[in-house]
């Protein structure tokens, strides 16, 4: 089976997309990508320079992600297309204009989330994205089950800059990172003891590249058993079986003007 995973976009801090590059080594090092042949994407460049992901750069770009997602599922090179956008750019347009399945991080992710536990947080990194998110979730009817949605208040724009700064070996023992560590952990162990999450989220690509620091904070903390799901690793498990289950996003949940057999009413 093949995949490529669709970056929201591509800048200065992310040519090469190392963060994505990192999280995908770590998966396969897990023996999480057993069968699965992925690429990634390089994204479509964008001109956005600032630090926000709020809805102005949400729509911003949402273009990019449905015209590559266009480009790569008429190429016939891949099975199915995953992105790792943790807000979501584009995915419902996507949806519907993929002829291969294609899979959102959010997305799947509430649902992998909903099977193992009953009140689950996600960690976002800035408070923009943590509204947008909560509002995916109560449009996919997870409403009651996401009982919060907490962050460091740090953009992945400065997580890039840190990991461009610091190789993968040094980090932790990097103050400036460390700090920032801490804070994710806290974030976590609020949500578990205030909110009573029995489930963790990391959403934001590089909280999932520092998974293995926040788990073992986590566990430190006396939460061992406090589960913990990293979104790219959900989206790309959830292709896997719209693939081997030979099913699309639905026609009718994702209408085009081109449907064929139109619903009497909505």
């Amino acid at each position: 089976m093949k995949l490529v995973d669709l970056p929201p976009y591509r800048n200065f801090i992310t040519e090469g997309q190392p963060m994505a590059a990192e999280i995908v080594e770590n998966l396969k090092r897990k023996g999480q990508l057993d069968g699965i042949e992925i690429d990634i994407d390089d994204g479509y460049p964008t001109d956005w320079t600032d630090e926000a992901r709020d809805e102005e750069f949400l729509v911003h770009i949402s273009p990019g992600i449905v015209k590559r997602v266009r480009e790569l599922s008429e190429s016939g090179k891949y099975d199915a297309i995953v992105s790792h956008g943790s807000i979501e750019p584009g995915a419902a347009a996507a949806r519907q204009v993929s002829k291969i399945p294609f899979v959102s991080a959010v997305h799947a992710t509430l649902h992998i989330a909903s099977l193992i536990g009953e009140r689950f947080t996600i960690i976002e990194a800035t408070d923009t994205q943590a509204q947008i998110v909560r509002h995916l979730a109560e449009a996919y009817g997870f409403g009651k089950k996401l009982v919060s949605v907490r962050y460091p208040s740090f953009s992945s724009t400065r997580f890039g800059k840190l990991f461009q700064k610091y190789k993968k070996e040094e980090r932790a023992n990097a103050p400036e990172l460390k700090k920032v560590v801490d804070n994710i952990v806290k974030q976590c162990v609020t949500a578990i003891e205030e909110d009573r999450a029995d489930t963790i989220i990391l959403a934001c690509p590089p909280l999932q590249v520092l998974v293995d620091e926040i788990r073992q904070g986590v566990d430190d903390a006396g939460y061992s058993e406090i589960q913990i799901i990293c979104e790219l690793a959900a989206a790309i498990e959830v292709a896997r079986v719209m693939v081997n289950m030979k099913l699309m996003p639905g026609k009718r949940a994702y209408p085009s003007d081109s449907l064929i057999k139109k619903p009497a009413f909505r």
